[in-house]
């Protein structure tokens, strides 16, 4: 590994792409980090000027990035078909990169990610802030050490809501999907950290006809995902009325336990037999609510969907990002992990396209 730097080092950040709705989030949350400074942005988007301004930030060309021996890692936060060929830049110029999800436009873009990474030793560390919830590090911890027994069944739910399914964000051209493929990655990620890669999948992806806006890409998505020991089933709805994440979970169900865990408001509920050293029954913990919500408003620089508001999965992601970055520790969200999502992201969209058929991965 080349990327660690000093602790008394100020940790130069800056941003390649500013079109994302997750980069002003991440920007502050660099700029609220003691010891960092944000040292400017680029796009070719008409947005850069209001960002840069708002945020307080330069205005910078990508060669100018790219050569200054400050900037220690890039943000990259463009479109999807840009997001891997600026990783790759990045990193053979020597930049540590935090990369906004899905990491690109499928698995062709991502093993080129993984690839970039073993060639350059660089940081590389995806943006799936949501699994920094106590609550989803309290399911790893108990699925860990065995406390539910043998899980047999897994069942995930989430949703895209705030109306942002019928949004061009959602349906790039090019992508091989829209809210499930932008938003469901979320889920994907989380289900990979707890329980690992998949044999075959089976899904149907869907779009009611005349139900729904006609220019949006899927209404809801049911999928399962097949391993020899358990069974994951997956349902995704495109139009949740809810503003947070309150509907999304994922429930273990093992011969000794059951445990629910949401990411935001983060909570877990566990019931255990007693029989593997957690207390009988249930055991419900919710962490303290945030005053303001996950997405806000919308802004001169997001003119389509609400800038994030809530600060506090930024904070604990930027942190574990800096953390690797000068010590050396490894991403904590790596390059094969972006692959792996994709991988099965495409099976599942495979899988719709032939009814439901098994595909093998």
């Amino acid at each position: 590994m080349t990327y660690a730097i000093g602790a008394d080092t100020t940790l130069g950040i800056a941003c390649l792409g500013i079109t994302h709705p997750h980069t002003s989030g991440r920007v502050k949350a660099f700029q609220r980090m003691s010891n960092a400074k944000v040292l400017g942005a680029y796009d070719t988007s008409p947005l850069l000027d209001p960002f840069v301004e708002a945020m307080g930030i330069s205005k910078r060309t990508k060669e100018d990035i790219l050569a200054d021996p400050e900037v220690h890692a890039v943000l990259i936060h463009p479109k999807s078909y840009l997001m891997a060929e600026w990783a790759i830049e990045a990193m053979e110029a020597g930049k540590a990169v935090l990369c906004e999800k899905p990491a690109g436009r499928g698995s062709v873009d991502t093993v080129r990610l993984v690839e970039a990474v073993e060639k350059t030793g660089q940081l590389f560390q995806v943006g799936y802030c949501w699994r920094y919830a106590p609550s989803i590090d309290k399911m790893q911890e108990v699925l860990q050490a065995g406390q539910l027994g043998k899980v047999l069944q897994v069942r995930a739910h989430a949703g895209c809501s705030h109306g942002e399914a019928d949004t061009d964000h959602m349906r790039q051209p090019g992508d091989i999907g829209g809210a499930f493929y932008v938003i469901g990655c979320h889920t994907i990620d989380r289900l990979l950290l707890h329980f690992g890669m998949p044999q075959s999948v089976n899904a149907r992806i869907t779009k009611f006809d005349g139900v729904m806006v006609p220019a949006a890409r899927e209404d809801a998505a049911g999928a399962i995902l097949n391993y020899s020991d358990k069974m994951i089933t997956i349902d995704f709805m495109s139009w949740d009325p809810l503003p947070w994440t309150e509907s999304w979970d994922i429930t273990a169900y093992g011969t000794e336990g059951v445990l629910h865990s949401r990411p935001m408001p983060a909570s877990y509920k566990l019931y255990s037999t007693g029989k593997t050293g957690l207390p009988e029954g249930w055991t419900e913990w919710n962490e303290t609510s945030f005053p303001e919500v996950w997405a806000v408003r919308k802004t001169i620089y997001s003119p389509e969907i609400a800038e994030i508001g809530n600060p506090v999965y930024f904070d604990r992601e930027a942190a574990t990002f800096a953390n690797s970055l000068r010590t050396g520790a490894p991403s904590n969200v790596p390059a094969q992990q972006a692959h792996n999502i994709n991988r099965v992201l495409e099976a599942l969209f495979q899988s719709s396209s032939q009814n439901g058929a098994e595909i093998k991965l």
